[in-house]
């Protein structure tokens, strides 16, 4: 256990490391110049969530709050006991293969290589694993697990920013390894029995790894991992017995309709999304989660009801753009590049675009969508070209990042942090020495430091990333089809 001396020299040492300049130790350097708390979610005294939360809210919070807390002292003995340098090095990458970047990087080639039946399920139940968990994170308001006492092992910096119950990795885990493991036993016949129980017993290693890393990593608790995979079922549950008749509802009585009911559905769970009582990524992950799920949902509108590409002949694969899989490799390749590079483009291009049309239109038009920790757009004095460039930062840590993935691992020396390796970790660690350490009699306002995580973010984001998404999805389906059938590969 640490001890309030110890906490005084880390904040002490912070603060110097963050008045240098051109520090490389950017991730850890969490002492800002910025005089708010918007980083500290789940942190704060009981009075401040008292204070925001509605009475339900509030009950809710304090009866799993404890929970929480009694995990501690589990996790820290399983970390203790199972800690070594491979296990570190083997769960902070498998955490990988459940982050968004991942998702966003690996569900689009699907499309491209005639599995559209497989991208449209793990896309419906990631967006809404993503969806359901983040609203479940800021509608709790419940803290990751203490840290010290356990270490923080993680690759991700942004994710240590959210608001820890539930596991959102978990969910995500969840429902792949389940919609996965289906398709592979509907093709059963397929494959050879020792080819059938490699990819079970692959699918099963992955689970496994990626569920238990998320407690060894300290990342997440029982109940995290516990109610994230129960999300991560019931998406699964919904799409696998309810996925056909829902696609036939929204998609299947004409265009006209089809727009509206996907409109009105996707902005009215943007628009019941809990509010957070502090500052959490989690509602930006959850638009753009529903901006790829429209994106995809007006995709296949479109090839339904002009019947491009749409063949009910396709064994359950309606909406497979033609792919001969005998190509060949050069061919594949090819598919792939240009693919990737249309996506590429697509958010290269869109982000100066429709943050340059969008804040003049809410402006003239006073469109305003109130959203805590979001700045009116329509009443602000701040010129576009301001909104434009804030706009367009707020979203580089974003899904699908590739250059935050990058720096991940370039930093994985720097995967292993006890103490305040994010604003989150700063205020944990003075609950937690505060509660344990009461003898030292030290003045707890004494470490009321004021820090920041986000820059300030306007409304106009909110439409603005639901539409960088959508397009996305858009790219990766239709764009795909005309280039490539344009280029007969």
């Amino acid at each position: 256990m640490h001890q309030l001396s110890n906490l005084e020299t880390e904040v002490k040492y912070r603060q110097e490391k963050s008045t240098k300049p051109n520090t490389k130790d950017n991730e850890t350097n969490i002492i800002s110049k910025q005089e708010d708390h918007s980083g500290d979610a789940g942190n704060k005294q009981d009075d401040h969530y008292k204070k925001k939360l509605s009475p339900i809210r509030y009950k809710l919070r304090s009866l799993l709050l404890p929970l929480i807390r009694y995990e501690t002292d589990l996790l820290f003995n399983l970390q203790t006991l199972l800690r070594n340098p491979i296990f570190d090095f083997y769960f902070a990458w498998t955490a990988n293969l459940a982050s968004h970047t991942f998702y966003v990087l690996m569900l689009p080639p699907a499309n491209w290589f005639g599995g559209s039946k497989l991208a449209r399920d793990l896309v419906h139940v990631l967006g809404l694993g993503i969806y359901f968990t983040g609203f479940l994170k800021d509608y709790f308001c419940l803290p990751r697990p203490r840290s010290p006492p356990l270490h923080r092992i993680t690759m991700s910096s942004y994710t240590t920013q959210e608001y820890g119950f539930p596991s959102s990795h978990s969910a995500n885990a969840t429902a792949v390894t389940l919609v996965v493991l289906t398709s592979i036993i509907n093709i059963k016949d397929a494959f050879n029995s020792t080819t059938y129980y490699s990819l079970i017993i692959g699918l099963s290693i992955y689970y496994i790894s990626l569920i238990f890393g998320r407690l060894y990593c300290g990342m997440h608790g029982f109940l995290d991992i516990l109610v994230g995979s129960s999300v991560g079922v019931l998406v699964f549950l919904f799409r696998h017995y309810l996925g056909e008749w829902w696609d036939d509802l929204i998609l299947g009585h004409g265009m006209t309709f089809g727009i509206i009911a996907i409109t009105s559905v996707f902005l009215f769970l943007i628009h019941i999304y809990s509010e957070p009582v502090d500052d959490c990524p989690c509602f930006d992950d959850s638009v753009a989660f529903v901006g790829v799920l429209m994106g995809l949902d007006f995709s296949h509108l479109i090839a339904r009801s002009t019947k491009y590409f749409y063949n009910i002949d396709n064994y359950g694969d309606y909406y497979r753009v033609p792919f001969n899989v005998e190509s060949g490799l050069i061919i594949l390749g090819l598919r792939f590049i240009i693919g990737v590079t249309l996506v590429v483009i697509w958010k290269t291009i869109s982000k100066p675009i429709i943050f340059t049309i969008l804040p003049p239109i809410y402006k003239f038009v006073g469109v305003y969508l109130p959203r805590k920790n979001y700045i009116s757009t329509a009443f602000t004095n701040q010129t576009t070209r301001n909104i434009r460039s804030t706009s367009i930062s707020n979203d580089v840590s974003q899904i699908g990042n590739i250059n935050n993935f990058i720096k991940g691992v370039s930093d994985r020396q720097k995967l292993d942090n006890i103490g305040p390796s994010s604003d989150i970790d700063y205020y944990e660690m003075i609950d937690y020495n505060r509660k344990n350490d009461l003898s030292n009699n030290v003045d707890p306002d004494k470490y009321n430091f004021k820090s920041g995580v986000f820059k300030y973010r306007y409304d106009v984001e909110i439409i603005g990333r639901l539409i960088v998404y959508a397009g996305v999805a858009f790219t990766a389906i239709w764009g795909f089809y005309f280039v490539s059938n344009y280029l007969q590969i």
